[in-house]
């Protein structure tokens, strides 16, 4: 006899927009370049959440974030390092 508490989940279907090449490749350059502009905590989690993002490969929201954060990484310059001497 087999009790059943919950009924089984509906069946997803794999029918989700891909994320196109050059974008994937786009947010691949900018986690590369968080990790330089913020060094530490902070870059490594922007780093982490936009590989996450190209690695899926799929648009998981319609609210563009990853796609702002992308764009707002890549315009940022690295600050050279100051020298004291």
């Amino acid at each position: 006899m087999t009790i059943r508490l919950f009924p089984a989940p509906p069946r997803i279907r794999g029918n989700a927009a891909t994320l196109p090449f050059h974008e994937s490749a786009r947010v691949r350059a900018a986690a590369l370049h968080a990790r330089r502009i913020y060094p530490g905590p902070l870059g490594e989690l922007v780093s982490r959440e936009l590989t996450a993002y190209a690695d899926f490969g799929y648009r998981l929201s319609n609210d563009g974030l990853m796609s702002r954060l992308a764009t707002a990484v890549l315009a940022t310059r690295l600050q050279p390092a100051h020298r004291q001497g």
